[in-house]
């Protein structure tokens, strides 16, 4: 009999977690694994999932989805819950008083975040952590942010880090013809890139901050910026100040993020926070150089001038001299990427699958044979 597993998550925008969710729908093991997602938001879908999606029609905060979680476990013989950021994390918990589905957690990295509305979430979590039986870390770090700040006992914790996917990030000559082309970049350009939420902790002004400098060294640099979020308008408004937003390029939300990354010529990660940092990781199955920082689990992934061109947090002025370095020193470029590229293959997502889908049979069907 296969597990029946039903993923909760704030909403399908873009992020990390939801990209997981995506990747264990759609790849779940046929008669093994039966899937089920209940996003608590559905208004904005950024990354569609090809799978049984559960919708409904309540506002923010309406306390009916809570009931709906129940009727879904119920109607639908769910064993395992697994739940996905705050919110999903704190109502799965308490869902487990009056349904008989295990819980999951899948701490993708709110216990690392500041402010009142994480602070609440770790308070609740230390005082339900008992209620889960088992919680899947995204990497080391956020392993042991759940150990020293929420009291969960390391013998419920499985570090399981992200996959990326292979197939599709995978550098493709003609694409980057071809979307050059589309985006009237010219063969002169050097092109860096950013992929992500533009929030504060992706640290997106620094690299900003860093284009003056490059610019004196070469006006051919081109700074391209993937994504949205709330830093949007700022972040414009900060390469207005710098009197080089003709070099600084925000094209927004794009699917097909992956081809557009074959127009790049270096990445940055320029992350103040990061609990694992998929982004890293294609931009090494993609072959582009990486600039990044090493915080938290960034920390677990790259290397300095080994994997990647390593910077401190928030120095705009060391993200200049790296990326002018791979760009000058086409040697070290080259060796960078390839060992990057070799490293990402460890994280693929068939790795990914069988380990998340080992937790669910330790933790299903040991109940099920007693």
């Amino acid at each position: 009999m296969a597990i029946r597993v039903l993923h909760i998550i704030g909403s399908l925008k873009l992020g990390g977690a939801q990209v997981c969710v995506k990747y264990l729908v759609e790849n779940a093991t046929v008669g093994k694994v039966e899937t089920f997602v209940y996003p608590l938001r559905c208004q904005e879908i950024d990354i569609p999932i090809d799978g049984n999606i559960i919708t409904n029609k309540y506002k923010n905060y309406d306390i009916r989805k809570f009931f709906d979680i129940l009727k879904i476990c119920r109607n639908n013989n769910i064993d395992i819950i697994h739940a996905h950021l705050e919110k999903p994390v704190l109502g799965s918990l308490l869902a487990t008083f009056f349904c008989n589905a295990k819980v999951i957690i899948h701490e993708h990295g709110p216990v690392f975040r500041k402010g009142y509305r994480h602070t609440v979430y770790r308070t609740g979590l230390r005082l339900l952590r008992n209620r889960a039986s088992a919680f899947i870390a995204v990497s080391n770090s956020a392993a042991k942010q759940l150990i020293t700040r929420v009291g969960v006992s390391p013998e419920q914790i499985c570090v399981i880090n992200n996959a990326v996917d292979r197939e599709k990030f995978t550098a493709n000559r003609q694409k980057r013809i071809d979307i050059r082309k589309q985006l009237s970049i010219k063969d002169s350009d050097i092109v860096i890139g950013f992929l992500g939420r533009l929030s504060s902790i992706k640290g997106v002004d620094t690299a900003i901050n860093a284009m003056p400098a490059l610019l004196k060294q070469n006006p051919d640099y081109l700074f391209m910026v993937l994504g949205h979020g709330p830093e949007l308008d700022s972040l414009k408004a900060l390469a207005r100040r710098l009197n080089i937003a003709d070099r600084v390029k925000f094209l927004g939300f794009i699917e097909n993020a992956s081809e557009v990354m074959n127009s790049f010529d270096i990445g940055v990660v320029p992350s103040r926070q990061e609990p694992f940092g998929i982004v890293a990781l294609e931009f090494m199955s993609m072959q582009i150089p990486l600039v990044s920082t090493g915080v938290d689990g960034l920390g677990e992934l790259v290397s300095d001038r080994e994997t990647a061109m390593v910077t401190e947090v928030d120095n705009a002025e060391q993200i200049a001299a790296c990326i002018d370095l791979l760009t000058k020193d086409k040697q070290l470029s080259d060796r960078i990427t390839s060992a990057a590229y070799e490293f990402s293959s460890k994280f693929g997502i068939p790795q990914y699958i069988r380990a998340v889908e080992e937790v669910y049979e330790k933790h299903c069907l040991r109940d099920r044979l007693i």
